[in-house]
């Protein structure tokens, strides 16, 4: 944990003395002028699709979404971005991953799968961009979620996402919704 956090924190470094990064800013998400939805509609949209995920896999979820409003497209938008992390492994990676694999589709995401060793990974995309990587390990399971790049001014929002308190709530474990 010490070394992956020591590694995260050097390369961030590099990558703001190095001119080509803002704090805040996520520069690589392309921004997306189909999509509109506001803020809340952008965390409940976030909220819904990650207890999808845990509906389908069952278990007890510590929730690690995170609703201040992140900017992206160098600056000219905004997005959320959150995860959860099962209090323990699921027994069957394989079944799991067919499992949350083909709900996913059924629901209109496209899937992507790599393996390594003995962990699977799911990818997912929503056709409002909303990304999912899911992770199958061998001692846990675990997701990242990645909203949208939605236009709309990303300090301002920011700056009322902390102000009304937004990450808020609860994240001790859980049940599946």
């Amino acid at each position: 944990m010490r070394t992956r956090t020591a590694l995260s924190l050097g390369a961030a470094t590099v990558f703001l003395l190095s001119g080509c990064g803002t704090v805040g800013i996520v520069p690589s998400q392309e921004l997306r002028f189909d999509v509109r939805l506001t803020p809340a509609e952008a965390r409940a949209d976030l909220t819904r699709r990650s207890n999808d995920v845990q509906s389908v896999l069952g278990g007890d979820w510590q929730n690690e979404d995170n609703f201040i409003a992140t900017g992206c497209s160098e600056g000219r938008g905004f997005y959320y971005y959150g995860g959860r992390i099962r209090t323990e492994p699921v027994v069957d990676r394989e079944e799991s991953a067919e499992r949350i694999s083909q709900w996913w589709e059924d629901n209109g995401y496209s899937v992507s799968r790599a393996d390594y060793g003995e962990t699977v990974v799911l990818g997912s995309d929503a056709d409002n961009g909303m990304e999912i990587t899911l992770h199958f390990d061998e001692a846990r399971t675990w997701f990242q979620t990645d909203g949208p790049c939605l236009v709309g001014d990303w300090e301002a929002i920011s700056d009322d996402d902390f102000v009304n308190h937004r990450n808020n709530f609860s994240r001790t474990p859980s049940p599946s919704p």
